[in-house]
């Protein structure tokens, strides 16, 4: 630059820059008229490109810094001519604002060709964004109650309460109080919906003016710092007091809000994805509700490590399903209840053991029908061994049945008591011998009949005593296998009596 110093003014109708430089057409006050006549005036595109000049804070080398390309067509630029009173190269410092009163006439010059800005729908109110023009009133009063716009009529704001999601619900532990016991702590047994807080000033409350205790004071001008685009992203930096916040919002309504008092929402309209190629460590030191709509997918390449230190709830409304490649170990300190209302069905494909270290109850058996509701519980127990069968019992055992009993073996059947046995029945005793049988008693063998004793030998009936043999009647009654000639050894004895 030399000579004098000439500023200038005007305004931007072109910014495609062919060298993506960030320049701009712009029609200049004093120097171009609004005239785009061809040959009487300046069509737009033989107006000179002003090179936008950039804050110290950008280095504007190799794409290092922020890019220059802030202005639009119809915004008013100022700025300078580096080449002094020949006015060939201009260049832009800075833009401004006003308020705008009618729309553009791309007809004319120094209006957008495009027609588009100033928009229709900001004629008449301060080119500052409606974000950043607040008034501090609490509550604020939302769109459709408004005299003159406001934030609330900002896309993004209304967007945000419009879409508010309210009633997310969480998970509820399963109520098992019919079979067994609740824990203590009820609320894990109730429905606790959350809301989403509201934009701006918090509160999670089912009402859009119910903010935060401490916010006593609504965004205010001129704290509210706002930078917004074309499309309609938007950042915040509020430090208005008691109402200090910052705020980022993608158009498609995708946005992370740090509110007040510290809280941080962040919502994605969209899919959400996270990679974090080293170590995250996350710390909550409160509640924490996770609400999935859909389907849910988690994989550990390493081990896991699950601690609770309070009770663990699983409320599995569908099936579980369990696949372990390698072995399960489970320890239980206290008791263990399992009900099934239901099938049961275990399968071991190699050994099961179980140790009981006191006493074992099994109940087979109630009253009511079966899964099809039609077929009555029978209560029968199965088993099937293809093996040996061995059960040892220390004390004392007692089988009580109250049916029938049958008791089948292809093979031999050996019943051993190192003590006294017993045999009774309160009704009749068939024993049937389809072969030999062969009793043998070390000791003496006495039995008593309450009755009649019928025997009935149909081979040969023979009797060896390897000492005397002798039949007692009793008295007044007669021998009849005694022969008819007493004498010598056939001799027959008559007792006096049996007790």
């Amino acid at each position: 630059m030399f000579g004098e110093f000439v500023w200038w003014q005007g305004v931007v109708e072109d910014r495609l820059d062919p060298l993506k430089l960030g320049r701009c057409r712009v029609r200049i006050l004093g120097y171009h008229t609004d005239n785009k006549t061809q040959g009487v005036g300046i069509p737009t595109e033989h107006l000179p490109w002003a090179t936008p000049s950039q804050p110290i804070t950008s280095a504007a080398m190799n794409g290092i810094g922020t890019t220059p390309t802030g202005p639009v067509e119809g915004t008013w630029v100022f700025g300078f001519f580096r080449d002094g009173k020949n006015a060939q190269e201009p260049v832009m410092m800075s833009t401004f604002g006003g308020i705008p009163q009618k729309e553009s006439n791309p007809s004319k010059g120094f209006n957008d060709p495009y027609g588009t800005y100033p928009l229709y729908s900001h004629l008449n109110e301060p080119d500052v964004n409606r974000l950043a023009r607040g008034g501090g009133a609490i509550p604020v009063s939302l769109k459709g109650d408004l005299l003159t716009p406001s934030a609330e009529d900002s896309p993004s704001l209304d967007h945000k309460r419009k879409s508010r999601t309210r009633g997310v619900p969480t998970g509820v532990a399963g109520d098992m109080s019919t079979t067994i016991a609740n824990t203590d702590d009820d609320a894990f047994y109730d429905l606790a919906p959350w809301n989403e807080p509201n934009p701006r000033y918090g509160g999670t409350t089912d009402s859009s003016t119910e903010y935060l205790d401490d916010v006593v004071l609504s965004s205010v001008y001129p704290y509210n710092h706002v930078r917004m685009s074309e499309s309609g992203h938007v950042e915040e930096w509020d430090d208005t007091p008691t109402a200090e916040r910052m705020h980022r919002y993608h158009m498609s309504g995708t946005f992370e809000e740090i509110q007040p008092d510290g809280t941080k929402v962040v919502k994605v309209v969209g899919s959400d994805y996270e990679i974090v190629l080293k170590d995250k460590d996350v710390l909550i030191n409160g509640t924490c509700n996770v609400t999935i709509g859909g389907d849910c997918r988690m994989l550990y390449q390493g081990s896991l490590v699950q601690e609770v230190y309070g009770d663990y709830h699983l409320n599995v409304h569908g099936d579980v399903r369990t696949k372990i490649g390698g072995n399960q170990a489970t320890e239980i300190f206290a008791d263990r209840k399992t009900v099934i209302n239901g099938n049961d069905d275990l399968f071991v494909a190699y050994d099961q053991i179980l140790n009981i270290g006191d006493e074992r109850t099994i109940n087979i058996g109630s009253e009511g029908m079966k899964q099809d509701n039609i077929t009555p519980k029978t209560g029968n127990c199965s088993e099937t061994i293809t093996g040996n069968l061995t059960e040892i019992t220390h004390g004392t055992m007692l089988t009580m049945v109250s049916q029938n009993t049958t008791l089948v073996s292809v093979g031999n059947i050996d019943i051993t008591s190192i003590g006294d046995m017993g045999i009774s029945t309160n009704a009749g005793c068939n024993i049937t011998v389809t072969g030999v049988l062969n009793k043998k008693v070390s000791g003496a063998a006495i039995e008593h009949y309450g009755s009649t004793l019928d025997e009935t030998h149909t081979g040969h009936y023979k009797l060896h005593t390897l000492d005397d043999t002798s039949v007692v009647a009793a008295s007044g009654k007669t021998d009849h296998s005694c022969p008819t000639t007493r004498s010598g050894s056939t001799a027959c004895n008559t007792a006096a009596g049996i007790s």
